[in-house]
């Protein structure tokens, strides 16, 4: 196991604790009478959080086909950036579902939040100097071949 792996299994080791923490909490406002929702929606969105970094320790140490944890990790942040870009807003649901989908997104967008940085690492360096429309031609090569023909953008 690799670096990158033992940092998730620290990010996850975390994400579980802050929830076992939420959960403990909610014990004892309950049993003294002053449970809130702001704590019910603590233990949701540190829940949410958890299950994105669990992702990540899932395929680093799968049953079948285990991955890397750079490829781990990048294909985790994707299924991320995608429930948030798809998810569909609950209009039919009550007030917890509504909740939980809020949570699902805070814990998607901490998580993208938290391996920003990591994933700028990971990217390969050609993927940093290409521009989108230079079709994997770096962007001092296209500078230079810009201005040889005199063409500007």
């Amino acid at each position: 196991m690799g670096r990158l792996e033992d940092l998730a299994v620290h990010y996850a080791n975390a994400a579980r604790w802050e929830l076992g923490e939420a959960l403990t909490r909610i014990a004892s406002l309950d049993d003294e009478g002053r449970l809130h929702d702001k704590d019910l929606a603590r233990i949701a969105y540190a829940y949410q959080r958890m299950s994105w970094w669990q992702q990540v320790t899932d395929l680093t140490h799968g049953r079948e086909e285990t991955v890397d944890g750079a490829t781990a990790l990048m294909t985790v942040r994707q299924q991320a950036r995608e429930s948030l870009i798809n998810a569909r807003p609950v209009n039919n649901g009550g007030l917890f579902a509504q909740a939980m989908a809020e949570s699902r997104r805070g814990g998607a967008r901490a998580f993208l939040d938290a391996t920003a940085k990591l994933a700028e690492a990971l990217a390969l360096p050609s993927d940093q100097n290409t521009r989108p429309g230079d079709m994997g031609v770096p962007a001092a090569s296209a500078i230079e071949r810009s201005s040889v023909e005199g063409y500007r953008p």
